[in-house]
């Protein structure tokens, strides 16, 4: 196991208290090319907060949580995070290029901004292993078989 993967093992846990969001989404390459989706929400684990507060501290904004010389009582005392990553079947990897993550309940300038994280082909890869363990234990289903519901939602929807 590679160090990303275990971070990736350890840090992402999909929240099912939340139904995991079937949809659909569109490229436009040479024409219009739509997309099955299946949205995850994800817990604020402490290493997703921690990615989120960097990000933010470097965007010139207070984080949520202690970190370097912001202590506890300077930070957004009020505020969230909520993070989100979405399996497709349009990329080759079936999982989004970007975990996503919005603060919510702020008062800072940048509350209800979604952001955006990068990731490589190989995160993508440890992420949908990540999903489909976490969706066959609670779901019993792989992220395969929600992808397939998803196109089947999708083209129920344009009939």
């Amino acid at each position: 196991m590679t160090f990303t993967e275990a971070v990736i093992r350890d840090g992402i846990h999909v929240d099912f208290s939340n139904d995991p969001l079937f949809d659909s989404d569109q490229v436009n390459n040479s024409f219009p090319c739509r997309f099955a989706t299946v949205q995850f929400e994800l817990y604020a684990t402490e290493l997703l907060m921690h990615i989120a507060n960097r990000i933010r501290k470097e965007q010139g904004f207070k984080p949520l949580h202690a970190i370097d010389e912001y202590p506890e009582e300077m930070c957004d005392q009020d505020g969230w995070y909520s993070f989100y990553i979405s399996l497709n079947d349009y990329s080759p990897t079936k999982v989004d290029a970007c975990l996503e993550f919005v603060l919510a309940n702020s008062d800072s300038p940048d509350n209800e901004t979604m952001y955006a994280v990068e990731l490589t082909e190989e995160e993508q890869h440890f992420f949908y292993d990540r999903l489909d363990e976490q969706c066959r234990k609670y779901l019993d289903k792989s992220c395969d078989d929600l992808l397939v519901e998803a196109r089947e939602a999708m083209e129920d929807d344009d009939s």
